[in-house]
């Protein structure tokens, strides 16, 4: 291992669950009769992907842009109470994990479907930005997970071969999208993130301490 990489969502904070919640409540309040369990199977992917989806499942004819306004609005007012109320913190394990790579001097980058915004939102809330070397976002390029590409992104920014790098996912398309850039992928099966299915994973784990970064 030459570089570890970050999915954001369900892997540094648990905020996962909130754009699940959020995404469901607002297809909902636009007459899309999707339930939350539908939607946990488009954790990490860009907003898009569960709205053309779900339209075209229950054939709804929906304003596609006031429905992302709207979801986006439930989210950042889920999180602020989150952030707020202390609930929000991140995920445990990860402050010892990031500082195990910094002494090992692994470079480290978080690659999200999350946008630039959020990504440093979350970052500098929690005071972890110096443990970074590259913070990407999937929105800047074409195609979103589980299409590979925010993953090549990153380990050329790195400029590290993607075999020598190591994903931490936590949802299905993010796994397929590690996997098909040819990186290793730990799948840490958070259960505020859904019943996602991390067999494709070379490695799963349902603790962050559990993670031997001797081992990879």
């Amino acid at each position: 291992m030459r570089a570890f990489i970050f999915d954001m969502d369900g892997v540094i904070v648990d905020t996962q669950g909130m754009h699940t919640a959020a995404t469901t409540k607002a297809l909902n309040e636009f007459g899309v009769p999707v339930t939350q369990e539908e939607i946990q199977k488009y954790a990490g992917t860009a907003n898009g992907l569960a709205y053309r989806e779900s339209v075209k499942k229950y054939r709804v004819e929906i304003p596609i842009r006031e429905v992302i306004a709207r979801k986006s609005a439930l989210f950042h007012a889920m999180l602020d109470e989150a952030i707020d109320s202390g609930r929000l913190q991140p995920i445990e394990g990860i402050p010892e994990l990031l500082a195990q790579l910094n002494e090992q001097h692994i470079p480290t980058a978080i690659a999200s479907s999350s946008s630039k915004e959020m990504i440093h939102h979350i970052v500098d809330t929690f005071h972890l930005r110096d443990s970074f070397a590259a913070l990407i976002t999937g929105r800047d390029l074409p195609m979103s997970k589980p299409d590979p590409a925010v993953y090549t992104w990153t380990a050329g920014y790195l400029k590290t071969p993607p075999r020598d790098c190591v994903v931490l996912e936590d949802a299905h398309m993010g796994v397929r999208a590690a996997k098909a850039a040819g990186m290793t992928c730990i799948g840490f099966q958070n259960p505020t993130s859904g019943n996602q299915d991390l067999s494709q994973a070379d490695f799963i784990v349902h603790k962050i301490s559990e993670i031997d970064i001797g081992r990879l």
